[in-house]
């Protein structure tokens, strides 16, 4: 799936993850987001991707043609509920990534990530942060560098908010995450 070509295909990841990004004239690119296993990857009603998708390991997806989503949110009111719904979720999730990037330190940032990425299958199971996700990604996400981001896991991680193992970024005090996302709202 690549930014401003046309849009044809709806993805269902059914395992691996991808990075989100758009790309900028000059050759950079600004992460976006993240998709995992049971997120969808529309297409948008302008008929062209916003936004390009690129595995981070190997990715399977169920590609769905745009028309017979149509079809199907026309002919079931279950299908047509389940899309509103996921677009309630994007909308609230763009209103947070507004406030993360306007009002919060890079301190703030970096917990808000993690408690999303740790708990993105719901609210009461902890995940491991995908290994997938680079440091260098997760400072383009945040708008931080990858500096930044490698100081405060060091810092989380002498905290005991987190431990690593390889790549794996596993949450040890959700709560107290949690406060510190809490501080700046």
């Amino acid at each position: 799936m690549t930014e401003s070509t046309p849009a044809s295909m709806h993805f269902h990841v059914v395992s691996g993850g991808a990075r989100l990004f758009k790309s900028l004239p000059d050759g950079r690119r600004q992460i976006i987001g993240f998709a995992h296993k049971g997120d969808v990857l529309p297409a948008y009603p302008c008929n062209h991707y916003g936004y390009s998708a690129e595995a981070m390991r190997t990715l399977r997806v169920v590609c769905m043609p745009a028309p017979y989503l149509r079809h199907l949110h026309e002919t079931s009111p279950d299908a047509c509920a389940a899309s509103l719904h996921t677009a309630r979720q994007l909308l609230i999730g763009l209103h947070n990534r507004l406030l993360m990037l306007g009002r919060q330190t890079a301190r703030e940032r970096l917990a808000a990530f993690l408690i999303g990425q740790g708990t993105r299958m719901g609210q009461n199971e902890l995940w491991p942060v995908d290994p997938a996700i680079s440091r260098t990604d997760i400072a383009d996400f945040l708008g931080l560098t990858t500096e930044t981001v490698s100081r405060l896991l060091s810092t989380f991680h002498r905290e005991k908010l987190i431990s690593r193992q390889r790549r794996a970024i596993h949450i040890l005090d959700l709560d107290r995450l949690r406060a510190i996302v809490a501080h700046s709202e």
